[in-house]
């Protein structure tokens, strides 16, 4: 698989050429690094939907420059969209949603070094936005221990037969 460019490469050329066995191949223009980003089932659904051809996945639709890759600053219009015609994702920012797949990874039980491998965060990072989500896990796990607990100690009465 022929690997972008680090010179050269924008988010908005992402296309087929960034594809490694399942995931993306994408170095980070502000650190460098180079993660492994997994395609997650919902996105590989609609990727087999899209229009199969060279280049960018992302081309603007219309006006002067339709056929163009789409813009970071195109990218947040089309985001902005979006929260306008649906209400969940009301006051969701772009760094939220990489937030919240973090956290996904984190529950499915990853390690905070798989997850920086996959995403491109570094391991403080990861623990820092998970801080919360493993708290929870942690508590829930507690309870269902006592409850547990609880149940191999319930003594069942018997009834007396006459």
């Amino acid at each position: 698989m022929r690997q972008p460019e680090k010179s050269s490469f924008r988010r908005s050329k992402v296309g087929e050429q960034c594809i490694d066995e399942g995931g993306f191949n994408l170095p980070q223009k502000k650190t460098g690094v180079q993660p492994w980003c997994p395609i997650f089932p919902e996105l590989e659904a609609e990727m087999q939907t899209w229009e199969k051809r060279p280049g960018p996945f992302l081309l603007q639709e219309s006006g002067k420059n339709a056929g163009k890759p789409v813009t970071t600053n195109q990218m947040w219009k089309i985001f902005d969209k979006a929260r306008e015609a649906h209400p969940e994702p009301e006051g969701a920012v772009w760094h939220g949603l990489r937030a919240k797949a973090v956290i996904r990874l984190r529950q499915h039980g990853y390690t905070g070094q798989q997850i920086s491998d996959m995403v491109g965060m570094s391991v403080e990072m990861i623990e820092r936005y998970s801080r919360y989500a493993d708290r929870k896990a942690g508590g829930q796990a507690v309870l269902r221990d006592l409850k547990e607990r609880k149940q191999d100690k319930t003594v069942k009465q018997w009834k007396t037969v006459k």
